[in-house]
């Protein structure tokens, strides 16, 4: 079951992946095309999700594992083919005999090894792929499929919103395949077996979408980046389909193009009722947009670029207050948003969960009432996202 709302609704249950041995494949002649600032440490990494993880089941939320029902979803012998060919159709095989070659090799591993390839995809120099030309040419490739490193920022391959789910259709080239493992899970998992839940968008359509852009801020409003990685066709349909299912409005935010501001949520999160972080060097330079109903699905409607103001319409009250991340200085500031101070997630009204290393975002957010949980993040961070991006809420209490 789904059921998500709002941002800050209390938490109590949520998804999130383990990052594994697919974190030993982030090559460093390969991190940008991997979407890594370095290489992290996999031990490590581990030990500070485990610690992000222990902060949220502490604190009465049901954590659930994304690893955990893929293999649920493909203990059916049948589900797995299917997955099996649509995944291999998004790996680039380079000929028809290697692609039959891998779908034979995934279809005769144990679950919990298959589980364990797609993860970590597969190495030119560790699959014998016979004589074929696709399994002798390319040698210079390292991977004939290509690992799923940034699986554990589950915030992005899905969003569960209201009691239906997007399934993204994400912009970079190494996670076009997280999607997938998405979408079996929300029709073959335990959970969702007996009712597979409905997806808001249409894998047919070509525009980009990822969970990162979308922030849900009540039972009628939400707002979603128009980035680099979200799309005004994506956006436009969502909200038709919203607007659908009784919701009211829906504000695009036109975003730099670019990884400076990769997603809506590294630049502006919701934390209360009324409180919103932010990232101050934004605010008014950006073009923000208001759909609303209308005769073709939605209409158009320019906003005043002051997010303050935005969201203050948006929330439908006179006014609403913003914590600027770093608190705008022109060093430490922008040190702060490009290290995660903004991404937190928010488990209930006015109490969120962090990075232990935005100090001056921390105080910051103390002096205004804001209960933080922390955690380390010198590794997770590596691969461009904090807290938020590392959960993906499957239900909020309503408020």
């Amino acid at each position: 079951m789904i059921q998500v709302y709002s941002e800050i609704g209390p938490l109590k249950k949520v998804m999130l992946h383990r990052p594994g041995n697919e974190i030993k494949r982030v090559h460093p002649f390969h991190l940008q095309e991997m979407l890594f600032e370095d290489t992290p440490l996999l031990e490590k990494a581990q030990e500070e999700h485990d610690t992000f993880s222990g902060i949220l089941q502490h604190a009465g939320i049901e954590v659930v594992y994304q690893e955990d029902m893929f293999a649920q979803a493909m203990a059916d012998e049948n589900e797995r083919a299917l997955f099996i060919e649509e995944f291999l159709d998004r790996s680039n095989i380079p000929s028809i005999a290697l692609r039959n070659c891998l779908a034979e090799y995934y279809r005769n591993l144990p679950l919990d090894e298959f589980v364990e390839r797609i993860y970590t995809g597969i190495l030119k120099s560790e699959f014998d792929g016979g004589d074929s030309l696709g399994a002798v040419t390319y040698l210079d490739d390292l991977f004939l499929v290509n690992p799923l490193p940034n699986s554990y920022f589950t915030r992005d391959s899905s969003i569960n919103i209201a009691d239906g789910v997007i399934l993204s259709h994400m912009g970079k080239p190494y996670r076009q395949r997280e999607l997938l493992l998405m979408k079996y899970i929300h029709r073959n998992a335990e959970e969702y077996r007996d009712n597979p839940t409905q997806d808001l968008y249409s894998m047919d359509l070509p525009y980009g979408i990822e969970g990162g852009d979308v922030l849900i801020l009540s039972d009628k409003t939400v707002c979603i980046g128009c980035t680099e990685r979200t799309q005004p066709g994506a956006i436009e349909f969502i909200a038709a389909n919203l607007f659908r299912r009784g919701f009211e409005a829906v504000y695009a935010f036109e975003m730099e193009r670019g990884r400076n501001a990769m997603h809506l949520d590294g630049m502006l999160t919701m934390i209360d009722r009324d409180t919103f972080l932010f990232n101050p060097f934004l605010s008014g330079n950006v073009n923000v947009y208001k759909l609303t109903p209308g005769p073709n699905g939605t209409k158009t409607q320019p906003m005043d670029s002051d997010w303050g103001k935005v969201l203050a319409d948006a929330m439908g009250v006179s006014s609403v207050r913003l914590i600027p991340v770093g608190n705008g200085d022109e060093i430490q500031g922008l040190w702060e948003m490009w290290n995660l101070g903004g991404n937190v997630l928010t488990i209930a009204p006015g109490e969120v969960v962090g990075y232990d290393r935005n100090k001056i975002t921390l105080d910051l957010l103390d002096k205004a009432g804001i209960k933080v949980h922390t955690f380390e993040g010198a590794e997770l961070s590596r691969g461009r996202g904090g807290a938020r991006c590392m959960s993906m809420p499957i239900v909020r209490e309503k408020l």
